[in-house]
């Protein structure tokens, strides 16, 4: 399964932007300064998603590195065309959570930022990390397009998102208002 979705994500993904960028470079002036931004442009997007790729399917440092990492792959979402603003992350004792906690946390906020490239359309991104007595809150709110009761079935990494809260005791709360931008609820004992 996770060579199928590699596969899926360098064809889909990669693979395009790539083929994108060569044929641009190869049909437009490179000699103009404009032309030379747009090319840098789109290989830093190129880079960005390469390391991404290879994020997603690494260990994750649960040690002091984690608050560093999570930040550098919440931060590998921002383009010229979308900012993901974080708030809160700072105040969370992360050394108090247990490691296997840390993980779901990493792939449920790196599975909602993958969500949001592929379907949002959005140009903003909230994270906003809390803590609620004993438990840790994460709110996601997005402006994109939104997701409809029916899409949102049938989306399998959001499943895979539900799954991953419950599986420690949390709840999880999608807004489906389409058009009206994407928001997630999800808190868990901490």
């Amino acid at each position: 399964n996770t060579e199928i979705r590699i596969a899926k994500k360098l064809h889909d993904e990669l693979a395009n932007d790539v083929y994108q960028t060569m044929a641009f470079a190869e049909t437009q002036d490179l000699s103009t300064t404009q032309n030379k931004e747009i090319l840098i442009s789109s290989l830093d997007t190129i880079y960005i998603r390469t390391r991404n790729i290879s994020r997603e399917n690494s260990n994750i440092d649960t040690g002091l590195a984690f608050i560093s990492h999570l930040k550098d792959m919440m931060s590998g979402f921002n383009t010229p065309m979308v900012n993901v603003l974080i708030n809160g992350v700072d105040t969370i004792k992360w050394t108090e959570l247990e490691n296997h906690k840390k993980i779901i946390v990493y792939r449920v906020v790196q599975e909602l930022l993958v969500n949001m490239k592929k379907h949002s359309k959005c140009s903003l991104v909230v994270l906003t990390f809390k803590k609620n007595e004993n438990k840790l809150q994460i709110d996601y709110t997005d402006n994109g397009v939104g997701i409809g009761n029916s899409e949102l079935i049938s989306k399998n990494g959001l499943l895979n998102v539900e799954n991953r809260i419950h599986a420690i005791k949390g709840t999880i709360t999608f807004d489906t208002k389409s058009n009206k931008g994407f928001r997630v609820s999800l808190d868990f004992p901490i």
